[in-house]
């Protein structure tokens, strides 16, 4: 059964990354940097587009079958592939070389979210019954994100948009994740039909916060390279379920304390940098720098002209 479960985990990182690619490729071809309601309905009708939502749900089921068959511990690092997956194909398809600087990142992004998760299995305690008090400050944070998220669109300068994506879409998925445990909690708890115990405000907050946030991934796509989208997932995701589980759902188990939450913290920080560095020190985030010497604004927010150099390279040194 285990080793079923490890070829599941395989199998969906391998999904869930080509439909990453896929997905990138429809948006990239039809956008200029900017997604706008006008060229998502063109990128929808697009057969990449679908064929990547067709792996992306193939890897979604892959990963739920592997995680019923073994725990999280085993499951969730494999997932970790996904990300190794889709920098290797998205360099194959734009022709760049994968530098030294772009795999310490990924190391990075992949170390600290892989040890955080893992912590985070050894020091919390799935809850098994949620009080009415906790559902409702869930609702009440999602919507406050959302609000907060809304904002972050309108006011946040080009230059920083593409990590506020990145953030803001892993942030809402991470409530998408936190979402999905109350309400299954909800339906094995309390007497009566298991409709009949669901708190609707939390089926709404979870189809917003899983609408909301796969706008900004596909924002995210036509802002910069698919593998930092990944990256971003990857690391924010994880820490906004395992934050809410600890501080409102009380799934802190009896040995969590000052070092298990240093430990989190570390991680969290490692994988933090990690996607900071990708950001800035990514090959084709470099060469759009370095070939923006025209009036405008490049993708991923960046604000081309003479007078902005490209970031140096730590890996030529």
């Amino acid at each position: 059964m285990l080793w079923i479960a490890v070829s599941l985990a395989v199998c969906s990182a391998i999904g869930l990354a080509c439909g990453t690619h896929f997905q990138s490729l429809a948006v990239v071809s039809r956008s200029d940097g900017k997604l706008s309601l006008k060229q998502f309905g063109r990128v929808l009708r697009s057969p990449r587009w679908t064929l990547g939502l067709v792996l992306l749900g193939i890897g979604t089921v892959g990963n739920v079958l592997a995680l019923s068959m073994a725990p999280v511990t085993v499951v969730q690092p494999i997932g970790v592939l996904g990300l190794v997956i889709t920098t290797i194909l998205h360099a194959r398809h734009v022709k760049i070389r994968i530098t030294a600087t772009t795999w310490r990142a990924i190391a990075l992004c992949i170390g600290g979210a892989t040890f955080f998760v893992l912590t985070a299995v050894r020091y919390t305690d799935p809850a098994i019954s949620i009080t009415d008090h906790a559902s409702d400050v869930v609702t009440y944070l999602l919507a406050g994100l959302v609000v907060f998220v809304c904002l972050g669109m309108l006011l946040v300068k080009d230059r920083h948009r593409g990590l506020f994506y990145l953030f803001a879409a892993g942030s809402l998925y991470g409530f998408v994740a936190v979402e999905v445990k109350v309400i299954t909690v909800q339906m094995q708890t309390g007497g009566g039909a298991w409709w009949q115990n669901i708190e609707y405000g939390n089926v709404a907050g979870l189809l917003l916060a899983a609408v909301l946030g796969g706008w900004l991934v596909q924002s995210a796509y036509a802002s910069g390279p698919p593998e930092l989208v990944m990256a971003g997932l990857t690391v924010v995701d994880p820490m906004i379920g395992v934050f809410v589980g600890l501080s409102v759902l009380g799934e802190a188990g009896p040995d969590f304390g000052p070092l298990a939450g240093t430990i989190l913290a570390v991680c969290g920080a490692v994988s933090i940098t990690g996607v900071r560095l990708l950001s800035k020190y990514h090959p084709e985030v470099l060469a759009k720098l370095a070939a923006a010497r025209t009036p405008g604004t490049g993708q991923f927010g960046i604000v081309p002209g003479p007078q902005r150099a490209a970031p140096r390279d730590p890996s030529e040194d």
